[in-house]
């Protein structure tokens, strides 16, 4: 199988995984879950589920060499870390398909960066994709009747730096690609990033007074919301290019509406419709690139 296939179906997987984990936050905010306390404990339960398993299957991968760690550091605080925070603090601001749109700003983010420091192509296929998917992505939000962007301030800055640390984590998460292991990268983003949240909100505090239905939630969110779609996430990064990892990552929102119409009866309307279509023919168009536009 060809690379970009791999990194294709990798990030189908990860999308896929995230598409139905905004529903499943929403439900717990709508329990007066703080969201400073989901993701302490997201991130935490996280890092040691992902732990225990590379310690009982594949200790090899916990090892890191000592000039890495300040690169992990960074990218797990001020990208993945962050990241989580500033998603799921906007959806209990606003609502599930708003927060999915600000953060799908990122692929913008991360094709101007590209095309401005890092001398990358910018083809036709690139822009007729970036145009789809973010089009679609708005489409999606707008397209039905009484719809629109639930924007206040806090949920705007908030959705804004959940685009900002996207486009962070995945073109700096490419970086490292290069020497360590998608793995091994994600279990010590996550435990710095649960170290600083920790700090922030005790696990006396944070972890407390929640029922065992939330419980269930929080380790369903730990694992298919956290571990799996980061680490196929980055499993994909390593094959493809940031851009094109960043566009094909735009399915989540039409995983979220066809989750949406199936699980709840959610309808869908017909720009909503033309929204997920516009989507998908731009995943296509950048599956599609000419050989020359792929890389650098």
């Amino acid at each position: 199988m060809k690379p970009s296939v791999k990194g294709f179906f990798f990030l189908v997987g990860a999308t896929s995984m995230w598409g139905i984990s905004g529903t499943v936050a929403k439900i717990l905010f709508n329990q007066q879950v703080n969201p400073l306390h989901l993701v302490t404990i997201r991130i935490t339960l996280s890092f040691l589920v992902l732990l225990a398993y590379l310690a009982l299957w594949k200790p090899h991968l916990l090892r890191v060499k000592k000039c890495d760690l300040l690169y992990l550091a960074v990218l797990g605080i001020g990208g993945i870390a962050l990241n989580q925070f500033s998603y799921l603090y906007t959806i209990s601001q606003t609502n599930v398909a708003t927060a999915v749109f600000l953060q799908y700003l990122a692929p913008g983010i991360v094709a101007a960066y590209a095309f401005l420091f890092q001398g990358e192509k910018m083809g036709p296929a690139k822009l007729l994709a970036l145009l789809l998917t973010a089009g679609g992505g708005y489409l999606i939000v707008n397209g039905a009747p009484g719809g629109g962007l639930a924007v206040n301030l806090p949920g705007l800055v908030s959705g804004l730096v959940s685009a900002v640390t996207l486009a962070f984590y995945t073109i700096y998460g490419k970086k490292g690609l290069s020497t360590l292991n998608p793995w091994t990268t994600l279990l010590y983003c996550f435990g710095f990033g649960a170290l600083v949240w920790n700090v922030f909100q005790p696990p006396w505090i944070a972890m407390v007074g929640h029922s065992t239905t939330e419980w269930l939630f929080f380790l369903y969110i730990a694992v298919f919301a956290t571990v799996l779609p980061f680490g196929f996430y980055f499993c994909g990064l390593n094959y493809l290019t940031p851009v094109i990892t960043g566009l094909t990552s735009t399915l989540e929102p039409v995983v979220a509406a066809a989750v949406a119409f199936l699980v709840l009866g959610e309808l869908m309307y017909p720009l909503q419709l033309l929204g997920c279509a516009m989507i998908l023919a731009g995943v296509i168009a950048i599956q599609c690139l000419p050989k020359q536009e792929e890389t650098v």
